[in-house]
């Protein structure tokens, strides 16, 4: 509230909204929705992203740069985990180390993602 009262044009948020936390699912623990609607009814200017996609973000940070009378908030839409299979939106993951083998899986499957990505297929 205090942003946008000020006018504070010159502040831009980016928010993880991977809706998980700790104690599951926000929506079935601490609902958030309509979270958009919440910043621009305190006078901030609103951006939904693919939380996933750089060139999203990327573009988000640009049109940022063109609001001149309130604070911008991109709202990066996420999913925790994205890319291993076995923590992919499991709120079991939040906050939780994988153990060594764990982590050698999850490693070889980012890779694989990031290969994916690369070549434009996810």
């Amino acid at each position: 509230m205090f942003a946008a009262a000020k006018k504070l044009h010159n502040l831009t948020v980016i928010m993880d909204r991977n809706n998980m936390q700790i104690d599951g699912h926000t929506e079935e623990v601490m609902p958030l929705e309509p979270l958009r609607e919440k910043y621009e009814a305190f006078g901030w200017h609103v951006i939904d992203v693919d939380g996933h996609n750089i060139h999203h973000i990327i573009d988000a940070l640009e049109e940022s740069k063109t609001i001149y009378e309130k604070p911008t908030c991109i709202i990066a839409h996420t999913t925790p985990g994205k890319g291993v299979s076995f923590m992919e939106n499991d709120p079991e993951w939040h906050g939780k180390a994988p153990t060594p083998e764990q982590a050698e899986v999850a490693l070889t499957e980012l890779k694989a993602w990031r290969e994916r990505i690369q070549r434009g297929e996810d």
